[in-house]
């Protein structure tokens, strides 16, 4: 690495953030560690997030995509290969570090060799539904909770060196939670994934009916190719009534406890279309899987 490059690189996926983005590029320009540059990948903005990101870093490193073929893994491993750093942090514009520490508290942990990835805290913003502030805390928060998960990362707030990242490129073959399927197989291979509740941004979304739904079919259609039979209950059961049941108590729980009537009312649409759309997503992922190999056992 030539001795003018800077330790780490932060590559910042983008697309009509303009409400948020500034306070983004201002929170880095607070950072304690200044050791970096920014790489924007920006997914053709049309409402004046392209006209920030050029205002504040060199349009060398502003790059375009176009959002009808946008794949996360292409994106990812191409903004991967343009870095020549030590360490690279992906950071979303929508994503605001809280604190001056944030990166130097980010990216502490990658200097054992066997930690393969880090990620942060990210906690809900101003003005968030109140079942959304409960499942980011639920997420995230001290990290208990996730660690008895099969498994979570998140890629918003995040970092690896580029060594384990040109060695573990990003899966191309899913849409929709790329950031799992690779973690997933540092952690098979040895490597431990770090949580690192310090390294706090803010990042929310108050997601429509329509958007949860889109959103979660995606996933529920992603995890039918990440996780196999063996480590994923697929029953109707165990994947959509027991969980949508338990997650209803849980906002009944949080919401009572918040004395929030939105969490109350929310709860049954917000739930049934994520549940829903998920279990209808992981159909569709397995079906897509057995007509994969239907075509090439006819090969």
């Amino acid at each position: 690495m030539p001795t003018n490059m800077p330790r780490i690189a932060i590559i910042m996926r983008s697309y009509n953030d303009i409400d948020v983005i500034r306070g983004t590029f201002d929170a880095l320009k607070r950072q304690t560690c200044q050791d970096f540059e920014v790489w924007n990948h920006d997914s053709s903005s049309s409402d004046g997030t392209l006209k920030v990101l050029l205002e504040n870093n060199n349009p060398g490193r502003v790059l375009v995509n176009d959002p009808a073929s946008y794949n996360p893994a292409k994106v990812l491993n191409k903004a991967v290969s343009l870095c020549r750093s030590e360490i690279i942090v992906f950071l979303n514009s929508d994503a605001t570090p809280t604190s001056d520490s944030w990166l130097e508290d980010l990216i502490a942990p990658l200097a054992d060799a066997g930690v393969g990835a880090v990620y942060g805290r990210q906690t809900a913003r101003f003005g968030s539904r109140t079942l959304f502030i409960k499942d980011n805390e639920r997420a995230f928060g001290d990290g208990r909770v996730a660690s008895t998960w099969k498994h979570f990362f998140s890629m918003a707030n995040s970092a690896a060196r580029r060594s384990v990242l040109e060695a573990y490129p990003f899966a191309t073959s899913v849409q929709y939670s790329e950031d799992i399927e690779w973690s997933r197989r540092l952690k098979k291979a040895g490597y431990a994934i770090t949580y690192v509740a310090a390294a706090k941004a803010c990042h929310s979304h108050n997601y429509s009916l329509t958007e949860s739904w889109k959103r979660h079919f995606g996933e529920g259609k992603a995890e039918a190719a990440i996780f196999p039979a063996t480590e994923l209950n697929r029953s109707v059961w165990r994947y959509l009534v027991l969980p949508l049941g338990m997650e209803i108590l849980r906002d009944m729980y949080y919401s009572l406890r918040c004395l929030s009537l939105d969490g109350l009312v929310h709860s049954l649409p917000l739930r049934f279309v994520q549940k829903v759309g998920r279990w209808r997503g992981l159909r569709a992922g397995l079906q897509a899987l057995q007509t994969t190999t239907v075509v090439r056992g006819q090969e």
